[in-house]
């Protein structure tokens, strides 16, 4: 699909159709309802399938589709988010529609060191990045730059992520459909925390600023996980230069704004805590939250099995142990013999490791 309608252009054209093509909005239902388990509005949706997806087809083709409204929800994770969802017919499986045509498009326009909601580029990726330039250039990565940005999905402003889109795509009922789903939340700023859409969005609102910063400053270790960013260098001085370059930046062309806990420090007297790690140029550490949760965790599954050897950590905590796994021998070694121990140990334990 990307190679018949997509090569050679600069912007694109004559796709919409692309997005309610029969195999897409099969595809998109699937994977719309994919690992949600068996919910009211799902079932009823599978209930009557042919004739919604009919449905959607028609909406989609007449461009009578109008965003439904949200659910607000409330969660802990860990700080306060508000979650806005969707109804799942037929708005959910409409965000599938677009993002299985236009995914791999805005993809191509991040650059390599932009991290979030891209497969095969996730926490880990970022780390080992991280890792390789610590290890490669201990000179040049001597200290850190450490910034985020202020209420990053409530700010991004409408009117200027439009004109980003307008960068790469030219059909304009592909932009009028995109443009419904971006004013979907009534008002003039923001994307909604809980969209499949607001992920690629998001990314795209910072894509050309870290172009920017890659090809116009000449950043050679910049790394963005969404809105979170560190960057590395040999000059105190120079991190400084570059804050207050990419505050003017950031203010002037995207509206956004800088959050002030800001950092610049020594790597190696503080680490960068970043991703879920903690690492410098000699040892990389699991994050201190992510630990602690691990062993709450263990503490309550240890009382139904016997935890004797790494092979069962392994089974019982899959996720857990691909995070120990990749901090450094002796922490992760650290971690899996306390297990081992049933826990006797007091082992959140912040030195380096090497």
């Amino acid at each position: 699909m990307d190679e018949l309608y997509f090569k050679d252009s600069k912007r694109l054209k004559n796709i919409y159709p692309l997005v309610y093509e029969t195999s897409n909005l099969v595809r998109s239902q699937y994977n719309a309802q994919k690992g949600k388990g068996v919910r009211k509005e799902i079932t009823r949706f599978n209930s009557n399938i042919c004739e919604n997806l009919a449905h959607i087809y028609d909406i989609l083709e007449t461009e009578s589709y109008i965003p439904g409204d949200y659910r607000v929800k409330i969660i802990q994770d860990p700080k306060e988010r508000t979650i806005m969802i969707a109804p799942f017919f037929p708005d959910r499986i409409i965000h599938h529609c677009i993002i299985n045509v236009l995914g791999n498009v805005w993809t191509k326009v991040f650059i390599p060191q932009t991290y979030a909601c891209i497969k095969g580029r996730g926490t880990h990726k970022c780390m080992e990045d991280i890792h390789k330039a610590l290890i490669r250039d201990k000179k040049g990565t001597k200290y850190c730059l450490k910034i985020d940005i202020k209420k990053f999905y409530d700010n991004v402003d409408h009117s200027v992520l439009k004109k980003i889109i307008r960068y790469r795509i030219a059909d304009e009922q592909m932009l009028r459909l995109l443009d419904k789903v971006i004013d979907s939340n009534g008002s003039d700023k923001g994307l909604p925390i809980g969209n499949f859409t607001s992920q690629y969005l998001a990314n795209l609102y910072l894509a050309y600023f870290d172009h920017w910063i890659k090809e116009n400053l000449r950043v050679k270790y910049y790394f963005r996980y969404m809105d979170d960013i560190v960057i590395l260098h040999q000059s105190k001085e120079f991190l400084h230069e570059l804050l207050d370059k990419m505050g003017l930046y950031l203010g002037a062309e995207l509206k956004l704004e800088i959050k002030q806990n800001w950092q610049i420090f020594p790597v190696d007297s503080r680490g960068i805590d970043y991703v879920g790690f903690k690492q410098n140029h000699y040892g990389i550490l699991l994050r201190k939250g992510i630990l602690t949760r691990f062993y709450k965790k263990y503490n309550r599954v240890r009382k139904q099995y016997n935890i004797s050897d790494e092979t069962v950590i392994k089974h019982l905590f899959p996720s857990e142990y691909g995070w120990i796994i990749r901090c450094s021998e002796e922490h992760s070694k650290f971690i899996i013999k306390n297990c081992i121990d049933n826990g006797k140990a007091k082992c959140i334990n912040y030195r380096a490791a090497g």
